[in-house]
């Protein structure tokens, strides 16, 4: 079956804490933003990708942001007892970020982010206000920047 490409309206989010790997990935359009680590190597890999194309990102700051993502959903998933690794759904932009993560086949988390404050509600099972050093929303924005920016990849 041929698949279909979306409107590219939606932002997704994908976030993965694995044993082995630790992922955070954005999709906006035809642009993806990934930023991996692979425990048993201790290696990073962060880029921003299109089509054959990719422009690696070295900075910390959004590295220091995806590592508390996994870190985040790792507990969220512990804490709905998920039996998942990856934790993918839309990501809403507004005046604050909100992640609508999938933690089971029929089941959402909401995670709000402003700045530097998580508020995390997956139904009884967590409820949790998380502030952080790392301004997360900021963050996010500026890979949503990278990822809008049309000249960025095509400069190589």
């Amino acid at each position: 079956m041929a698949s279909t490409s979306s409107r590219g309206s939606e932002v997704l989010l994908s976030v993965v804490s694995s044993p082995f790997v630790k992922s955070v990935s954005i999709f906006a359009g035809d642009k993806a933003f990934l930023t991996q680590y692979y425990k048993e190597t201790k290696s990073v890999y962060s880029a921003v990708v299109e089509k054959g194309r990719e422009t690696r990102i070295d900075d910390e700051e959004l590295l220091r942001a995806s590592r508390i993502l996994v870190r985040l959903m790792a507990m969220v998933g512990k804490a709905v007892k998920s039996r998942y690794y990856s934790f993918t759904g839309t990501l809403v932009l507004g005046d604050e970020l909100v992640f609508r993560p999938y933690v089971s086949p029929t089941s959402t988390a909401r995670v709000r982010i402003r700045g530097h404050d998580i508020l995390v509600d997956a139904g009884e099972a967590l409820r949790k206000k998380i502030k952080t050093k790392t301004d997360i929303e900021a963050a996010v924005r500026r890979i949503l920047e990278l990822l809008r920016d049309e000249t960025r990849l095509d400069d190589r």
